[in-house]
């Protein structure tokens, strides 16, 4: 199965809606994709956020892990 790849502004679109107070900035959303913490890949200089398997993440580390493996 392919990841379905979508760009960090309608991520944030998507997880923060547009009617929160304030979502987190671009920035910080790509550096959480630097460190792992969310599923994503680099392409070029853009960020792209692999959205079926953020979805499907539990909160438990290890079960990510083999999750997304």
């Amino acid at each position: 199965m392919s990841a379905c790849l979508i760009k960090v502004s309608e991520f944030i679109k998507r997880v923060y809606g547009e009617h929160e107070a304030t979502p987190p900035t671009r920035q910080t959303i790509v550096r959480q994709c630097r460190l792992g913490l969310i599923p994503a890949e680099q392409k070029g200089k853009l960020w792209y956020i692999k959205w079926n398997i953020y979805q499907k993440q539990t909160g438990d580390d290890l079960v990510d892990k083999v999750l997304g493996s």
